[in-house]
């Protein structure tokens, strides 16, 4: 694999993320900061990185690097069997999770997962991972249609894609919890209990015309920059 691209999204935010990117040379006229006029959450971000994407595979992957980037390798292998999403996972029996989350964050993040496959009936036992490789040919189509802007949207592109009939398979990485997340677990929690009920709604067809408090209309205004 090689890199075409590099893409920063920067959701609006109020340090020196876009200063930070702008120093770093180490990819001249591949690396792109997509900058949004205000925060509006992880899925308006990598929604917005991965319609901006040029490529046929796209790695979603958080910034502080909780999964190494070099298990991409196994991401990439499961790609090349014909599937056209691999999701990283922290549940299956090789997962490695180095450093864990707070005791109570992680049993809401496998409790939140657990009520999604009921409610959905589909098979992924984490879909929250933020370590996930795309074949943008067959799936962009599913973040033209995503319509969560929070934490949730994982879960409404995994049933997008098998409502759309695509292949999505789930392989085990491994993940180190970053102790300075800025997640507030209250009002993140609230927000994807509403998501949840939206995506169950997109698993049995109804989710066309559904809305949550946190689903928005699919524009997007940002400021875009190819770094030299």
């Amino acid at each position: 694999m090689r890199v075409v691209e590099a893409i920063v999204v920067d959701d609006g935010s109020t340090d020196a993320t876009a200063e930070l990117v702008r120093s770093f040379d180490g990819l001249p006229e591949r690396l792109r900061l997509i900058r949004l006029p205000a925060n509006r959450g992880k899925g308006a971000a990598v929604r917005a990185g991965m319609l901006a994407a040029r490529g046929d595979r796209a790695l979603i992957t958080d910034a502080d690097m909780s999964t190494p980037l070099e298990d991409v390798v196994v991401l990439a292998a499961a790609l090349d069997s014909g599937c056209d999403i691999v999701i990283g996972s922290r549940a299956l029996p090789d997962s490695q999770v180095l450093v864990h989350q707070p005791r109570v964050r992680e049993l809401m993040g496998k409790a939140f997962n657990l009520l999604l496959r009921l409610g959905t009936g589909i098979p992924w036992r984490d879909t929250q991972c933020g370590f996930k490789l795309v074949r943008l040919s067959t799936t962009r189509r599913l973040f033209e249609a995503q319509r969560i802007e929070g934490f949730a949207f994982d879960a409404e592109i995994c049933v997008r894609a098998r409502r759309s009939g695509l292949t999505v398979i789930e392989v085990p990485v491994r993940w180190s919890n970053d102790p300075d997340t800025h997640v507030r677990l209250l009002r993140s929690s609230v927000r994807m209990a509403l998501d949840m009920v939206f995506v169950a709604a997109v698993a049995h067809g109804r989710g066309a015309d559904y809305s949550t408090a946190s689903v928005r209309p699919a524009g997007l205004a940002r400021d875009e920059e190819t770094l030299a």
